[in-house]
């Protein structure tokens, strides 16, 4: 069970290196104010940069219920295939949502794409307490 979480956190650092460097970029070319980031009050980002930083905010949401049946699925002995192919299954879907997020951001992709892996996030919670 360890390495589907390692998977999620990677995700989350890699989410939030494309929101770093996104932000830098913003406020190197000028698209927003180094001032900006003391308060996050005043101008604003980009919608690029906006982006990231929902992405990377929605990886601390949901995906903590992942983290708790990841540890649960593990401290109650429930670790079997099934349990395993539905948190692949999940980091999957959250890595496809993040790459649509952060590409094109399709909305209909994107909402699909997530309620989609709270589907499998919940069948997963079940199977836990089976």
């Amino acid at each position: 069970m360890l390495y589907p979480l390692l998977a999620q956190v990677a995700l989350t650092f890699g989410v939030f290196l494309v929101l770093a460097r996104r932000r830098v970029s913003a406020a190197k070319s000028g698209e927003t104010d180094w001032a900006y980031f003391k308060t996050f009050i005043g101008s604003g980002e980009p919608t690029h940069v906006q982006q990231a930083a929902r992405n990377f905010n929605n990886l601390f949401e949901v995906p903590t219920l992942f983290f708790a049946a990841g540890l649960a699925a593990q401290l109650f002995d429930r670790v079997d295939q099934i349990s395993l192919a539905l948190a692949w299954g999940y980091v999957a879907l959250r890595f496809v949502h993040s790459y649509v997020h952060l590409g094109r951001n399709n909305v209909i992709t994107r909402f699909k794409l997530f309620l989609i892996s709270n589907l499998v996030l919940f069948v997963f919670w079940v199977w836990i307490a089976l």
